[in-house]
């Protein structure tokens, strides 16, 4: 997968191009979080680490944007939180 294009949130960047902290404004945190889901292969399961492990190499507050996936219906999981899926959506 291509990694997402974050130049939109340069000011939130570290030296290691990480998201340190997340915008103020709601409306950038959803856009950072519709931009993050490009980094889960639609057709597979992942576990929590690993969706952990995914986001981190992009935001330290990484449980936060996990949270938003799900709250957006961008990413499913299973009752006991143990695996994730990217949801298939239709193009708007």
């Amino acid at each position: 997968m291509n990694p997402p294009d974050l130049s939109a949130f340069r000011a939130f960047q570290n030296s290691e191009g990480v998201i340190e902290r997340l915008p103020a404004k709601l409306s950038k945190r959803l856009e950072l979080a519709r931009l993050l889901v490009n980094v889960f292969e639609s057709d597979r399961s992942y576990a929590e680490p690993e969706v952990n492990d995914l986001l981190a190499d992009y935001v330290l507050d990484f449980a936060f944007i996990r949270r938003t996936l799900i709250d957006l219906d961008l990413m499913s999981r299973d009752r006991y939180g143990h695996s994730y899926r990217r949801v298939a959506k239709a193009p708007e």
